[in-house]
């Protein structure tokens, strides 16, 4: 029987860190324009924007070895503004495939999230699922200044060992029409975690439950 090589070099706690830009934009007539590393969302990008990108774990898969999420934290503490809306749904996700962003059109619409019972996705696959809700505020003298008035936490922190942990801030703006403004602002995931080599058996079921939920 072959032995296993070693990993100590990669295994024990780490912490992740994935910085995501803000935005600043106008809607026009043509949506949405896009903004470093943010996309318009929608038909015509009429319904917001999206910041999509990944955590790099092929070292880690490449090793046969798996992520146990320990803390996934988003560091956002920076104010929200955007002239004539009536409001915000934002979207902060970590999931263990690809999404598309168009998919929380209907989220918003529905009362739904990533891994939710009616959505696309399946609950363990997402590892966090943020939801917020931003309403206008007239208490503070600031013009188009945004608060959060719900927000909730619904991911599964599930070990992984994926090749790319896939990261989103997703913002919809409701009652948003033409010279509409938007200013998102700049964030960052962090990701603790333990790096560990599984038993065989438990690893190769991973793995094929990971197999599963992307040929779905």
């Amino acid at each position: 029987m072959a032995e296993k090589k070693s990993t100590r070099a990669l295994t024990g706690q780490r912490i992740l860190s994935m910085p995501i830009s803000n935005y600043q934009g106008l809607r026009t007539a043509d949506g949405w324009a896009g903004d470093k590393m943010w996309q318009p969302v929608g038909t015509a990008g009429a319904n917001g924007v999206c910041a999509e990108t990944y955590f790099d774990l092929s070292a880690y898969e490449l090793d046969d070895l798996t992520l146990v999420p320990q803390l996934i934290q988003l560091q956002d503490g920076l104010p929200y503004f955007s002239g004539q809306v009536e409001g915000l749904d934002v979207y902060d996700v970590v999931s263990q495939e690809r999404l598309d962003p168009n998919d929380f059109i209907l989220y918003g619409i529905g009362g739904e999230f990533p891994g939710s019972g009616y959505s696309k996705e399946d609950w363990s696959q997402i590892l966090m699922c943020n939801t917020r809700f931003f309403a206008p505020t007239n208490e503070f003298q600031f013009a188009d200044l945004l608060l959060p008035a719900t927000q909730g936490s619904f991911g599964s922190s599930e070990p992984t060992a994926v090749q790319k942990l896939w990261v989103y801030r997703v913002v919809l703006v409701r009652g948003a029409g033409e010279g509409s403004t938007l200013y998102v602002p700049a964030t960052r995931f962090v990701l603790g975690a333990d790096i560990v080599q599984e038993d065989d058996l438990p690893y190769m079921m991973r793995l094929k439950r990971s197999y599963e939920l992307s040929t779905q």
